[in-house]
């Protein structure tokens, strides 16, 4: 049953209703695996199909994913008006997959299948709607389909757009969709925001082959990217670990890239800087050529400049959030060390933890967030989790 996944790898949906309406493309098959992930982060799914989509897709499917009996026909219950109309119990009305008929339908306010009816209806009141096309590339790139699809986004319909392969217009992956539907769903306390991170690691250059490096997996910088794009930043990350992920990304190696690379942001204009990377605290001069093994080795390590004390010269005003590893201190100690860096680099909050408890590295971690009013606040868990409590105590201070 999905009581036994609901909330399982987050909250971000808790509280909404989600419809997803399954159309006839072979992506149907899709639809389950979506809803359960959408119900592992909180929403309360129900599904609505056309009779072409159920020729793929059997209804006990659907109703088993998300626990509602499945609508597949207009009855005196009025379901369209229940769930999308004026007041309805949907948050969000989620197309997937969309075929080529049905985003015509869409577009043209055509309303001959339950799903159409459905579309128009929160059309027609203003329901949030997310359409996943999902078709055959030469159906996808018609004019006429080319047409309709800009139609529904003049009428504020989000469109997901899908992965162009195999001659194919396959629907978009399930975290895509999540993501947009978390971003789509989200509270908007940072909407018009633009916000600049750094992350992970620096790699300096030992030799062509050799670099020095810390611990850092940037996995608390990405879960703040994440968390702050889903509120409604522009967000850019600045780090060394580049992957899939919905945001501006901008590669840095070293402490002095990673530097230049957040200046050069900051340039462009910015609310805010989540200074999350292990920047590196020494480099070195790096041998052109690689150095041979075997024979003991002497480097000479020159301290980095500071990124954070950089930036406070130059934007007196930017808020900056900053982080604080220590090792082995109890928390009143690393309270005071907290403030201490909070002070010396006027920052606007200080994350702080004691890495020899855990947390480098690894997908959870406790923390300390301290801010300019020696308000003190404990997140701990996963670091998806932990990223909300750090972008909400940033909510209050911009």
């Amino acid at each position: 049953m999905p009581s036994d996944i609901t909330g399982s790898v987050s909250d971000t949906l808790s509280g909404k209703t989600i419809v997803i309406a399954v159309t006839g493309s072979i992506a149907a098959v899709r639809a389950v695996d979506l809803i359960r992930d959408l119900i592992r982060r909180g929403a309360e799914v129900h599904a609505v199909a056309s009779s072409a989509a159920l020729q793929i897709l059997h209804p006990y499917a659907l109703q088993y994913a998300t626990g509602n009996k499945v609508i597949t026909e207009i009855s005196g219950q009025v379901e369209h008006v229940q769930f999308c109309g004026v007041g309805g119990q949907a948050d969000l009305l989620l197309v997937a997959p969309a075929t080529a008929n049905t985003i015509g339908k869409m577009a043209c306010g055509i309303d001959d299948t339950p799903v159409t009816t459905f579309a128009t209806t929160a059309l027609g009141s203003g329901k949030p709607v997310a359409v996943v096309p999902a078709m055959h590339e030469a159906m996808y790139r018609h004019p006429a389909v080319l047409r309709n699809l800009e139609t529904l986004r003049g009428m504020g319909a989000i469109l997901i757009d899908p992965r162009l392969e195999e001659g194919k217009a396959k629907i978009a992956d399930n975290l895509t969709v999540v993501r947009e539907v978390e971003r789509l769903l989200g509270p908007a306390d940072l909407s018009g925001k633009r916000i600049v991170i750094t992350s992970g690691s620096n790699a300096e250059a030992v030799d062509p082959i050799r670099v020095l490096t810390n611990r850092s997996s940037g996995k608390t910088g990405i879960a703040l990217a994440l968390e702050a794009r889903r509120r409604g930043a522009s967000v850019t990350i600045v780090h060394r670990f580049i992957q899939e992920i919905p945001v501006r990304q901008v590669y840095a190696e070293s402490a002095k890239q990673m530097l230049d690379a957040v200046l050069a942001e900051l340039e462009r204009g910015c609310d805010a800087l989540i200074s999350a990377a292990a920047v590196a605290d020494y480099t070195l001069d790096a041998s052109a050529d690689k150095i041979k093994s075997g024979h003991e080795l002497v480097l000479h390590l020159m301290p980095t400049k500071k990124i954070i004390k950089t930036v406070r010269e130059v934007y007196p005003d930017l808020k900056i959030v900053g982080f604080k590893a220590e090792t082995g201190v109890t928390d009143e100690e690393l309270v005071l060390r907290a403030k201490g860096s909070m002070q010396a680099a006027g920052l606007d909050l200080v994350v702080a933890n004691d890495v020899s408890r855990g947390g480098m590295g690894t997908d959870d971690n406790r923390v300390l967030i301290i801010d300019r009013e020696s308000r003190c606040r404990s997140a701990e868990g996963k670091k998806d989790s932990i990223a909300k409590k750090i972008i909400d105590a940033l909510v209050e201070v911009l």
